[in-house]
């Protein structure tokens, strides 16, 4: 049964005949859910200036699981203020989100982790830190999360001296110190990522290892904040990357 009333936020939203929008929200109840807000376009009304992104929403659907119909829309809180690199990187939560969720499978841990990234980010927090911690759950969160402190082999731990590969679906691997590549992480690094430890060489590990990790699963069409940020890098070096 659906919920009454839910609390989320708009991921994206799109035109959808003359007057309406095809809208997909990211709820703590019910995780992603489509629905139509039906007669918005073209007014001027609360439910039209509502449907913008960060902005906190309460809210209620009906109707058929694939497609809903979005009802009752209200504010639950101040848009969240965001611009430059950091309005950038939230509309890349919210790519990934979109992307990447089924539909109406709740994540409650993830809901609350994309709050808290939006509140870091709207506070001028680094950025790099925030998207490499809400990458890592978001890939657990979904059943692809990855144990950067033992060897899939074996169970053995991972050490800090020795150097170690990803391999997809399994996990981490000892690796020859002959061997090279991108696909090549210090026990050192693993080790900071996996206790949330952010250095530059832990940082970069983690942007790797996520990388790898979300390539399959985005497939081949790119991401538009990704986009976004590459142009914009050379004009205003950010203090982090998508």
């Amino acid at each position: 049964m659906v919920p009454e009333q839910l609390t989320g936020f708009l991921l994206h939203r799109r035109s959808y005949r003359e007057t309406s929008y095809l809208t997909d929200l990211f709820t703590l109840e019910l995780g992603k859910v489509s629905a139509v807000a039906r007669g918005v376009r073209g007014n001027k009304g609360d439910k039209k200036s509502l449907l913008q992104s960060f902005q906190p929403l309460l809210l209620s659907v009906t109707g058929k699981h694939e497609l809903r119909n979005l009802n009752q829309l209200e504010s639950a809180g101040s848009m969240l203020q965001l611009v430059g690199h950091q309005l950038f990187s939230a509309m890349y939560l919210n790519e990934l989100l979109n992307r990447l969720l089924p539909k109406e499978v709740p994540h409650p841990e993830l809901f609350q982790s994309y709050q808290q990234s939006l509140n870091w980010l709207a506070n001028n927090g680094d950025i790099e830190p925030c998207l490499r911690q809400f990458e890592l759950l978001l890939l657990e969160d979904m059943g692809y999360g990855i144990d950067l402190t033992q060897e899939y082999e074996n169970g053995q731990p991972v050490e800090a001296n020795v150097d170690y590969c990803l391999i997809l679906e399994n996990g981490i691997k000892r690796i020859d110190h002959l061997a090279q590549g991108t696909n090549r992480f210090s026990g050192d690094a693993l080790l900071q990522v996996s206790n949330n430890i952010w250095t530059p060489s832990s940082l970069q590990c983690a942007k790797r290892i996520t990388r790898m990790a979300l390539s399959p699963l985005l497939g081949r069409k790119p991401l538009k904040s990704r986009e976004l940020f590459q142009q914009t890098w050379t004009t205003t070096k950010p203090t982090g990357e998508v």
